[in-house]
């Protein structure tokens, strides 16, 4: 979750650092067997997906096998602590999250490790964009009927999310307060269950990738009123951003990153970073993330990856205490 002007501050700005001698001579031996990526979700989710694709645009681009794992738990911070633990050679990584290295900060009590310590973020990979759609049955066709139809029933709506501080649900969470209206909230183990709810007419809103509603967008059973993103998504070309519908100060979507375990050498990391520099220009790269409904960050360096994630982490953590969100 983050504003243009920061993904264009802190994504592109910056200049690459130099290798040395020494650097150059290590990094030439990396990898040299499998790599470990740790997704800290279940598998067929957002995450997963986009560490899959990324994992075989790395093995192509190394010559070595990237194997994704599925460590799911504690919002994520099973597989962040797994990965922290592990040695910091480049052989295992962890695809981090917005929730993983900072909201989790601030919704859980002790993660087991510090965030902006204990692990390096090498790219940011992609920008996942959310939408905020609502039942059918609910009779609102656009964000400034939501609002009008929320005050005037303050508190008797609900919405659900994915679970007690995710990302879905710190990001309506921040939509009712910048409205100044009231919703009750509905938390679930995941934003599976969340859609079958939604479309079974017990939640009568949620915040969601847009592919997760797709097929119901297109029969109609699920009205998206507004893209949560720079730009209209491919994906949903016909539905407006949150800015075309008069809301340009809600901009609350997730994005992912590759990270390393702290102490893993600069020259295993730039292999990293170029590897996925060059994977973030391969057309079918391009073309499946956004089919997806998802946003290639293009144009960064590795100090410029290090300022936006900090930025990031400067900018929730503190928003999500202020607001006292927790864990289940």
């Amino acid at each position: 979750m983050h504003t243009k002007r920061q993904a264009i501050q802190m994504i592109v700005g910056g200049a690459a650092g130099l290798l040395s001698p020494f650097h150059v001579a290590s990094a030439s031996k990396y990898p040299s067997k499998p790599v470990r990526i740790i997704a800290p979700y279940a598998s067929g989710g957002t995450t997963d997906f986009i560490t899959r694709l990324f994992a075989q645009s790395l093995q192509d681009e190394l010559g070595q096998s990237f194997v994704v794992e599925n460590r799911p738990g504690a919002g994520g911070n099973i597989g962040a602590n797994l990965v922290v633990k592990s040695p910091a050679d480049g052989y295992t990584l962890l695809a981090g999250s917005l929730s993983t290295f900072a909201l989790n900060a601030a919704v859980y009590d002790n993660l087991g490790h510090d965030p902006l310590s204990d692990l390096v973020p090498v790219a940011v990979t992609t920008l996942v964009p959310g939408a905020i759609v609502v039942s059918s049955s609910l009779g609102v066709r656009d964000l400034n009927g939501l609002v009008k139809l929320l005050k005037s029933q303050p508190g008797k709506l609900n919405y659900g999310s994915a679970g007690n501080g995710t990302s879905s649900h710190i990001a309506l969470s921040m939509f009712l307060e910048q409205t100044g209206t009231h919703a009750m909230h509905v938390p679930y183990r995941g934003v599976s269950q969340a859609v079958v709810d939604l479309l079974g007419g017990n939640i009568s809103i949620l915040f969601t990738s847009p592919t997760t509603v797709l097929e119901y967008l297109k029969d109609g059973r699920v009205v998206a009123l507004a893209a949560v993103a720079p730009k209209r998504l491919k994906a949903i070309p016909q539905v407006p951003t949150v800015a075309e519908a008069g809301f340009p100060k809600f901009d609350a979507y997730s994005w992912n990153c590759l990270f390393a375990p702290k102490g893993t050498p600069r020259a295993i990391t730039d292999v990293l970073f170029g590897a996925i520099d060059r994977s973030l220009k391969k057309p079918q790269v391009l073309a499946k993330l956004e089919e997806q409904g998802m946003l290639p960050v293009q144009g960064q360096t590795p100090e410029s990856t290090v300022r936006y994630t900090r930025a990031e982490f400067e900018r929730w953590v503190p928003y999500v205490r202020k607001m006292n969100i927790k864990a289940d």
